[in-house]
């Protein structure tokens, strides 16, 4: 049933945006009582997903083999690589973004329970004294494959935690990280609950997590962006993965500066990404009638092209504001 105006308690006491579609569903109750039912509906779905949990499986069918390009980095020449680097900056006045009010789940054996507030996970972190955003992730478009720089990110660890999707790269804990196609990401669940991480995207794959610290690996073998959600109506978590040949990604600091190291000459386009706070739809579970998923608008990119001569470090400004998001909502309000 689909209800385009009603009002939502949860969102802090106010309406729901206009234009947002509101869904009725059924969502997982996550109890104790529960666990070993969802985690028996998931079993399946996860080993389905291929995880290498350390069982030999079938070989996959020949058309999801990956084939890696071996000449990748193969024409690298560090002598003449140049750095990109630069800073993104909020204009204007700081966003207000409302949280949400909800019990730890949808079902009716949470119903009754205090409401928390989890905060919106798109929520742009911008240093209130330099302006400076930080957690965009910066990268490069029209990088030729066998000019670029061997990979050298660290592998990735997907950790649930504390109602919170956790993406561990090296010494870095957020909501996103970057990986090799045809590479392994572990993930595992710390909390002493069931979760289910539903991955959604370039990988298709819910992988269930009736035990903490059980961990999992999975390869990803197609690049484009991955979306991490949860699987057991723990709306407000998420967390994304970039996947690619190239490792020529990065993430702005907490005051928005960022630096892309031994880039070849060349042109590229040099993007800026940030997921969109705007709530595109919710799903309500049929019997409480609080939200179990939601949606988002898609991210916003700023692309600004970048020519890079031999040995050259180039200094580039990003510069954003509010009316950079929302904007697929504005344009369907008459």
């Amino acid at each position: 049933m689909k209800n385009q105006h009603s009002k939502d308690i949860n969102l802090e006491g106010k309406e729901s945006k206009k234009g947002a579609t509101v869904t009725l569903s059924s969502c997982c109750p996550v109890t104790l009582s529960l666990s070993m039912v969802c985690g028996l509906g998931l079993f399946g779905v996860a080993a389905l997903s291929g995880c290498d949990d350390g069982t030999t499986s079938p070989e996959p069918p020949a058309e999801t083999v990956v084939k890696i390009d071996h000449d990748i980095g193969h024409d690298f020449d560090a002598a003449t690589a140049g750095t990109i680097r630069g800073q993104v900056i909020w204009q204007g006045a700081l966003p207000e973004v409302p949280g949400y009010r909800a019990p730890v789940s949808p079902g009716m054996e949470h119903a009754g329970q205090p409401r928390r507030l989890w905060p919106n996970p798109n929520v742009p972190h911008i240093d209130p004294i330099s302006k400076g955003v930080a957690g965009a992730v910066m990268f490069l478009r029209g990088i030729r494959l066998r000019q670029a720089r061997p990979w050298d990110h660290p592998p990735v660890r997907v950790e649930l935690r504390d109602y919170q999707v956790h993406v561990c790269q090296g010494d870095r804990d957020g909501q996103s990280g970057f990986v090799r196609r045809g590479d392994a990401i572990t993930m595992v669940s710390r909390q002493n609950l069931f979760h289910a991480l539903r991955v959604r995207g370039a990988a298709f794959f819910t992988r269930a997590f009736p035990d903490a610290d059980q961990s999992c690996s999975q390869r990803l073998n197609r690049c484009g962006l991955v979306e991490l959600s949860s699987g057991c109506g723990y709306f407000w978590m998420r967390g994304w993965l970039f996947v690619d040949d190239h490792p020529y990604y990065t993430h702005s600091d907490s005051e928005g500066r960022f630096t892309l190291p031994r880039v070849p000459p060349g042109r590229y386009e040099l993007v800026c990404w940030l997921p969109d706070w705007h709530e595109a739809s919710r799903e309500l579970d049929a019997e409480t009638a609080l939200i179990c998923r939601l949606t988002f608008h898609p991210a916003i990119e700023i692309v600004q092209p970048v020519q890079l001569a031999p040995r050259q470090m180039q200094t580039v400004s990003i510069r954003l504001d509010a009316s950079c998001f929302g904007r697929k909502a504005r344009e369907r309000e008459p």
